[in-house]
This record gives C-alpha cells, sequence and structure tokens, in this order.
C-alpha cells in the first residue's frame, strides 16, 4: 500500500474547486459567504479571474425580472428552444431566481451597467423574445477573483487537475472504473516545474468549462479536463450529441460574424434564408446544413449581405454612435467591453475591405458540456460536483442544443453564475455530513503513472515521439467538418468516429518533454475522450431534434425520442443507454 504522500505535493482542503472561472469563483465565493470557517481551494490551469470563456465575449446577462413570467419564457424555450428535452423544473428554478443571480454577482463586483435611479440598464436582444439582458464590464472575474482572497479563498495557479481521486476504488496499474465510492479529491501537476500535486477534499466541484477542440481561437481555451476527469471517475453525461456549436464566420478576417444566417444568399443570387422566423433568439444548426447543401451542389461561395445583418448593423451602430443607437441615450456604459468590440468589428471591416457582402462559412466552436447533474449540481458520483460549461447540457436546462449559449445570448454568463451559487449551497449541506476526504493512495499511483507517461516516453525514447498536436489535429478533422458533426447521417458518422478511434489507439505514443507539453498530452486525451462521446451519443439519436439534425432522419420523432441519451464507462466501454424525459409531469407537452 503506497501512501499519499509518497506520489508528490499533498494540500488538503474541505472543498476543492477545479477551474477559476466565472463558475468556479461563483462557487468560491458562496461557499466562503454562507460558511467563513470552510475551506475552500480554488486550482486553476492558467490564472484565475482570467481563465475561462466569460471575459472573451459580450459580456451580457440573459435574465427574467419581475415582470416577465417564467411560464411564457417556459412555452417559449420548450417549442422553439429546447424542443421538449428541457428538465423544465430546473430551467424555471433557474429563470426564477436569474435576477437575483446577477444581483449576487453585482454585490460582488460592482460591475453590472445601471440607470441614474440605480435599476439594472436592460436592454432585448430582438423585439418578442420573453426575456432581457443586462451587461457588465470584461473585468468582472477579476473583480471576482479579488474578492473571493478578500474572503479567505486560497487559490493555487499553473496546475492542472487530470483526473478526480475516490475512495474505496480499486487499486493496481487499471484507470478508475465506475462505482459507488465517493470522491475524495483529485491529483495533477504543476505546469512550472512538472512537480506532482494530489487534493485531500470532502467535495469536488468541477468548473473547468466544455470542450471546443482548440479550433476558433476565442473559444480554443475550452479543452474538456473536467469533462473527461468525470466520465473516467464513473459520473455519467448527458446530451453529448448537442455538443457541436457552430457559427457562421468570414472567411477573410476568421471571426464569427453574428447574424449572418439572417442574409445568406448563394452562388446564384438565391436567398437562403427562408428557414428563419421573424423573432429567432440566435443562430440554429440550419445554417450550417444550408451552407453544406449549397455547396455541394455547386452552389458557393456562399454570402451573407451585411446591410441586410440586422445585428451586425445594430452592434456596429452602437460602436460607432457611442450609444444605443443614433438618437438613443447610451445603455451600456463599458470602455472594455466597447473597446473589445470596436477592435473585433474593425479586423471585420478591414479584411473585407468593409464591402456590402462577406463570404461565409461554419466555424465550428462546439461548446461540449455533457456531465450529468441533478438540482443541486451533483454529479452521480457522490462528493462530486460540476458548474458552468462543464454541465450545462449535462443539466439538461438548455434542452436540445449546445450549451452554452444554449440558442441565447447572454444565459451563459448568467447560468455560469447561478449553478456557481447552488453548488456553493449545496455542497455545504455534504460536507458538513461526510468525514475528511482519504484518497485511494494505490489508484492515486496509477493514475499518476497515467498522467506522467508521456514524459516518461520522451525519457525512454530519447528523442521526439508523437507530438500532442498531431493527434489535435487528427480529432479536429473528424469532428470539424459540417457533414460531419453538424449535419449528420450514419455513414459519415462512423467514418468521423473511426479517425477519433484510431487517434484514441495512439494515445500510447503520446510524448512530451516538459510540462507544458504534458499538458497538451492530457488535454489531447480529453479531446478524443469528448469525440467519441459525442458520436456515439449522435449515433444513438435516431431522429432529428433542435440543433441535432440527421439527413436520414430528418423529422422529430417524438413517440420514440423524448429520451435522455446517457453514456457512462462501464469497464472500460463506452455505454450507451436512455432515459424517458418525464415531460408528463412537466407543465410544458408537445
Amino acid at each position: 500500500m503506497k501512501a499519499l504522500g509518497d506520489l508528490g505535493i499533498v494540500h488538503d482542503t474541505e472543498v476543492l474547486i477545479v477551474g477559476g472561472g466565472i463558475a468556479g469563483l461563483t462557487a468560491a465565493i458562496a461557499t466562503k459567504e454562507k460558511s467563513p470557517a470552510t475551506q475552500v481551494l480554488v486550482v486553476e490551469k492558467n490564472f484565475s479571474g482570467w481563465a475561462g470563456q466569460a471575459n472573451k465575449g459580450a459580456g451580457v446577462f440573459m435574465f427574467l425580472g419581475p415582470d416577465d413570467p417564467v411560464e411564457r419564457f417556459l412555452d417559449y424555450h420548450t417549442h422553439n428552444i429546447g424542443c421538449f428535452l428541457e428538465d423544465q423544473e430546473l430551467l424555471a428554478l433557474f429563470a426564477a431566481e436569474s435576477q437575483a443571480t446577477i444581483e449576487n454577482l453585482d454585490s460582488w463586483c460592482h460591475t453590472f451597467c445601471r440607470n441614474a435611479d440605480g435599476s439594472l440598464a436592460v436592454d432585448t436582444f430582438k423585439p418578442g423574445l420573453p426575456w432581457r439582458l443586462a451587461a457588465a464590464e470584461h473585468d468582472t472575474q477579476m473583480k471576482a477573483q479579488r474578492y473571493a482572497k478578500r474572503l479567505g479563498v486560497d487559490f493555487l495557479e499553473k496546475t492542472m487537475v487530470v483526473d478526480v481521486l475516490k475512495e474505496g476504488a480499486a487499486s493496481g496499474n487499471a484507470p478508475p472504473a465506475a462505482g459507488t465510492s465517493r470522491a475524495a479529491g483529485a491529483i495533477g501537476f504543476s505546469l512550472l516545474d512538472g512537480s506532482c500535486h494530489l487534493f485531500r477534499a470532502k467535495a469536488v466541484i468541477l468548473a473547468t468549462g466544455g470542450q471546443s477542440y482548440r479550433i476558433m481561437s476565442m473559444w480554443n481555451g475550452a479543452r474538456g479536463d473536467g469533462i473527461a476527469a468525470a466520465y473516467r471517475t464513473g459520473a455519467q453525461v448527458r446530451n453529448a450529441e448537442f455538443g457541436a456549436f457552430m457559427q457562421l464566420v468570414n472567411k477573410r478576417s476568421k471571426e464569427p460574424l453574428l447574424g449572418a444566417e439572417d442574409a445568406l444568399y448563394n452562388a446564384k443570387g438565391e436567398c437562403l434564408s427562408s428557414w428563419r422566423r421573424e423573432f429567432e433568439p440566435d443562430v440554429d444548426s440550419m445554417a450550417g446544413a444550408v451552407w453544406y447543401r449549397e455547396m455541394l451542389a455547386g452552389n458557393g461561395p456562399i454570402v451573407t449581405h451585411n446591410d441586410e445583418n440586422w445585428l451586425l448593423q445594430h452592434t456596429t451602430k452602437r460602436t460607432e454612435k457611442g450609444g444605443h443607437g443614433d438618437d438613443t441615450p447610451e445603455l451600456w456604459n463599458r470602455p472594455k467591453a466597447e473597446a473589445f468590440w470596436e477592435r473585433l468589428l474593425s479586423k471585420t471591416a478591414a479584411a473585407d475591405g468593409r464591402g456590402p457582402v462577406s463570404e461565409v462559412f461554419p466555424g465550428f466552436l462546439g461548446e461540449f458540456s455533457p456531465v450529468r447533474v441533478d438540482h443541486q449540481m451533483a454529479t452521480t458520483v457522490a462528493g462530486l460536483y460540476a458548474i458552468g460549461n462543464t454541465a450545462t447540457s449535462g443539466c439538461a436546462m438548455a434542452g436540445a442544443v449546445p450549451a452554452s449559449p444554449g440558442r441565447i445570448r447572454g444565459k451563459a454568463l448568467t447560468s455560469s453564475a447561478w449553478m456557481g451559487i447552488r453548488a456553493g449551497a449545496a455542497v455545504l449541506d455534504y460536507v458538513g455530513e461526510v468525514p475528511p476526504g482519504q484518497p485511494d493512495a494505490d489508484l492515486a499511483a496509477a493514475l499518476k503513472k497515467q498522467i506522467f507517461a508521456p514524459l516518461r516516453r520522451h525519457e525512454q525514447s530519447r528523442g521526439p515521439g508523437l507530438e500532442p498536436i498531431d493527434l489535435v489535429r487528427q480529432v479536429q478533422a473528424a469532428i470539424a467538418p459540417v457533414g460531419y458533426s453538424i449535419y449528420k447521417k450514419k455513414g459519415r458518422m462512423e467514418e468521423a468516429l473511426g479517425l477519433v478511434l484510431e487517434a484514441q489507439g495512439r494515445i500510447p505514443e503520446l510524448s512530451a518533454d516538459d510540462p507544458h507539453h504534458l499538458a497538451a498530452a492530457n488535454e489531447a486525451r480529453a479531446m478524443i475522450l469528448c469525440a467519441e462521446m459525442f458520436y456515439r451519443a449522435s449515433l444513438a439519436r435516431e431522429e432529428s431534434r433542435g440543433w441535432h439534425l440527421r439527413e436520414d432522419f430528418p423529422e422529430r420523432n417524438d413517440a420514440m425520442w423524448l429520451k435522455w441519451i446517457l453514456l457512462q464507462d462501464q469497464d472500460g466501454e463506452m455505454h450507451v443507454s436512455t432515459e424517458e424525459v418525464p415531460v408528463h409531469h412537466y407543465p410544458f407537452q408537445p
């Protein structure tokens, strides 16, 4: 029997939070505010406050105000967004608590835009949609991190957590197996010196973000670490078939061109946007499917007419006028956010020569977030929680769409903060009832051997082996093409899955010569696992629903597929099962 201390540097805490983005920070703050004596440690691969996606987007938060009926929001969401795969009870809780979430966050960070009377400065994404938008500055996360430190939250940065440790797991060299033992900590390593770090904890909260396959630059920090760790620990995943978000991208600037789907044309001058309704909440997968079919038919290139792009005109007008429109006073005074968007729009305009037409193609973003959690953000492994983009699809709040953003601009930030606050309250109840975590040291030794294998392989070969980027590119080739991941068909998906499994077979060849390449090797392992989850679940759902489009099953089939698809490790194999959505117990039904 090995001792934990023989394996590396051991840290003791009560609540271990993996990830220092907006979800992890709100969980840490919520836990500390409610119980100042509870030990909370945030471990971050990069730098807390700078990590994650919250400071790389619009800084917009959706919410329902006191005069916005939750029932109207649920009605719209089930019929137009989630297609009845939502957990309507959880979605209703989120909607009812969304404004309180924003108010909580603002009490910590003081970055939300407000009117002269102190009320939130509110906008809408498009008229007629049953929710509102508030906005915060792009430094919200940094302010949250500073507040967490004042509360006594501890931080360990430049440290990558790779796996969750459990009590009572099998010993030896086998990888962690699914079981009933509880989470008791985690294992990883320093990116600075490569030292092994082990964590003993009563509870673990995974807040590492989703998986975006390193394709689009703004989102490529989402590497799926927590998703892979949860799955290897035995946790279920849910709704993995919906983790393939894409946006139409300006071909020249390589930046997303928001609103382009409202004004698409082929080379014949034919408008391709007839499927769009008046009050579409956001881009949907039909944009990718239409692009794919037109290109196969030889009708490319596909372009968007910028003067018909309502969202582009609206955003450009705000940027140029420094306000909400030509004659409207400035709604959101956010110098950092405005500078961010001005740079982005200027880059796009310069790339196109400020022309009226832009050629577009589907840019793959991923937004894969399938770890299953309950209403307390607990996974199916005791003591293990998941929040934010690690579990936004897996909580089933969004339904049949990639989440975040779940076809609602601003929902990602609000839901991440809400999930963090909710997990913070739930984890306190849990840690008050269990003894300190005692991780299985033999399991930890086996995991350490697996984590550090690429370094040993490099030392033994005394030369370059298989670079992590080679496997990353192989997975990207299997996930980015529209005909594989957006507009799906059995034969094409089996071909893509074959590429993924081929990459999986090459994992034992991975080599790393320093801690950063070691991180890349373990990220490649996570990417391969996430891609396999996506295709296993996509092949199982034999219908089209929401974001999931099947060329060979073009119709929605409520009789057969009002079900959640579940994946779980069983003896090293990915087991696929289904669970009936309890739609007849919900207020809205198809």
